[in-house]
């Protein structure tokens, strides 16, 4: 049980909140019993908001009734022109815009399954995506499809040269599947650096937004209680993540459209000014996607201005540990957001929302992520997969809910590495407990966490150690003020081929994202540390390295 009073109320006194058990995928768990069974139902369920804003970009505005006729015509775009069918896949490779919106509600609701793909991926890395998943269309901006246009051998749709409204014709009616089916695949990659899709049921994205609607709703009565005016203005959610990260898209555009609240949508790389703009020009109300480094930037911008900063109400983050620092300059520059600021723990295949820490608890224990959702089961276990029953012994994170993912797609050997047959998740993180709450003492093992992105440097290795003057590589992160992590990649090099840090930057740059590409480098002439099995020691790598770093040429 939750010992939050307010989320104990709510789930006793509002029958939407109500918690029974079910079967899920035959095991029992915890689930809302009054729950929608499809995300089709939030779709119909959101016209009823007629002329109020859905979404604003840039000098755009839609409204829940607009974008209702423009997901029926493109949904009857997807069924007779491109001949799409339920379990079918539509891959939208895309920078932030109304249409990604668009097209994937379109495609969830005739049963199909939209797949994110990173819009920082590089040509080389979106097509292999591609293939792997085998849409029957690829949804794009030009600026992405430039990237893959040359090895692109699906059907493709250019939002951008395209008039939407121009479509007339809509899908009479919806399809709705088992709850149980995959809705989309959002993408992450595993320790082998290739990307893997996470396959997200309709029963995950709304359980997922059931929970952000119940801790909104506590939030809302804790802070009310404590003298903040929660209505003065109207709902208005800032949307600065990814849609093809889990909390750009369920966290954000999903529980909007459900909720019935207004989505500002963000466009172009993270600006901390325009942040700042937005939220005075809107009367911004939440902001969901304040990871550490964003929320530093917009706090070191906001400590030179002198802003109304007021209207916010709820600040949330999480994809890294907040530094209680950053907890306090939070609630003094936004002060309406003194009593709900909040951050939490969670990922892509928990389906987000799974440890949450505000209020008094926070105050109390400001370096813990909080306690599990209602409905999120959590445990720890020791390498022999013992479970671990005392409070301060560090263990593996293991979580079991409704939200959790169906698997890894076509990729059965990672499902069942990750998922055990009573469908709990191993999450490779590791954490310990103090009665109700979770501390995360370590990430996985290899995982860098640079910014809001995670980086597995096995990826960057094996680039590395195709270029003809590498003899081997190792990657590590390594501290940086503002980023949390950078990438730093130590490499043993052939003498005889002259190779410089320059090269080997834009050898990875020619292949990955540039957020992989490291930013600090070590060029050696002898072996990496291995161990008797031939594993690289990259605990020795990191401890060799602390007063040996190379700063990137400018």
């Amino acid at each position: 049980m939750h010992t939050d009073t307010y989320i104990q109320n709510l789930i006793k006194d509002q029958s939407f909140f109500e918690i029974h058990q079910e079967t899920v995928l035959g095991i029992e768990m915890e689930v809302f019993k009054n729950r929608p069974r499809s995300l089709v139902d939030f779709i119909e369920l959101s016209a009823s908001h007629g002329d109020q804003p859905y979404l604003i970009y840039e000098d755009r505005v839609i409204s829940f009734e607009q974008h209702f006729h423009l997901v029926k015509r493109i949904a009857y775009l997807l069924v007779h022109s491109y001949g799409i069918k339920p379990g079918d896949r539509v891959a939208i490779y895309a920078a932030n815009a109304p249409e990604w919106i668009i097209f994937f509600w379109a495609t969830v609701g005739i049963g199909a399954i939209a797949c994110g793909l990173n819009g920082w991926w590089k040509g080389e890395e979106a097509i292999n995506a591609i293939n792997y998943a085998d849409p029957k269309l690829v949804v794009v901006d030009s600026k992405r499809y430039e990237r893959i246009k040359d090895d692109l051998n699906y059907q493709t749709y250019n939002f951008e040269i395209s008039d939407l409204s121009e479509l007339e014709s809509e899908l009479e009616e919806f399809i709705r599947v088992d709850e149980d089916d995959c809705a989309c695949l959002l993408y992450t990659s595993g320790t082998t650096g290739t990307p893997k899709g996470v396959m997200t049921s309709h029963r995950s994205m709304i359980a997922n937004s059931t929970l952000q609607m119940l801790q909104g709703a506590a939030v809302s009565q804790y802070a009310t209680k404590q003298g903040i005016d929660w209505f003065v203005n109207n709902p208005m959610s800032l949307l600065t993540s990814p849609l093809f990260h889990v909390s750009g898209l369920s966290a954000g555009a999903v529980t909007s459209l459900f909720a019935g609240s207004t989505t500002i949508l963000y466009k172009g790389r993270f600006n901390s000014k325009k942040v700042l703009d937005l939220i005075i020009q809107y009367k911004v109300t939440s902001w969901g996607g304040a990871v550490p480094t964003a929320l530093k930037r917009v706090l070191d911008s906001a400590d030179q201005l002198t802003l109304d900063l007021s209207s916010m109400l709820v600040i949330g983050g999480g994809g890294a540990p907040m530094p209680v620092e950053l907890i306090d300059r939070t609630k003094k520059i936004f002060s309406s957001s003194r009593y709900s600021f909040g951050y939490g723990y969670g990922l892509t295949e928990s389906g987000a929302i799974t440890l949450v820490n505000w209020g008094e608890e926070l105050e109390k224990n400001p370096s813990s992520p909080g306690q599990p959702m209602p409905t999120i089961s959590v445990q720890l276990r020791d390498e022999n997969n013992n479970l671990i029953k005392e409070d301060q012994k560090e263990g593996e994170i293991y979580v079991r809910s409704p939200s959790v993912m169906l698997g890894y797609f076509n990729n059965s050997k990672a499902s069942s590495d990750s998922l055990t047959n009573d469908r709990w998740l191993k999450t490779g993180d590791w954490g310990y407990r103090q009665g109700q709450i979770y501390f995360i003492s370590s990430r996985r093992t290899d995982l860098i966490l640079r910014g809001a992105e995670n980086v597995y440097p096995q990826e960057i290795e094996l680039i590395l150690d195709l270029h003809p003057g590498v003899i081997e590589s190792g990657v590590i992160g390594v501290p940086h003020d503002d980023l949390g992590e950078e990438v730093m990649a130590i490499v043993v090099t052939n003498n005889k081929k002259n190779i410089t840090q320059n090269d080997l930057a834009q050898w990875v740059s020619s292949k990955l994202a540039d957020f992989k590409v490291p930013s600090k480098w070590k060029l050696i002439n002898e072996n990496l540390p291995r161990n008797a099995s031939g594993k690289l020691m990259k605990h020795v790598l990191i401890d060799a390295s602390k007063n040996t770093m190379v700063e990137e040429d400018d």
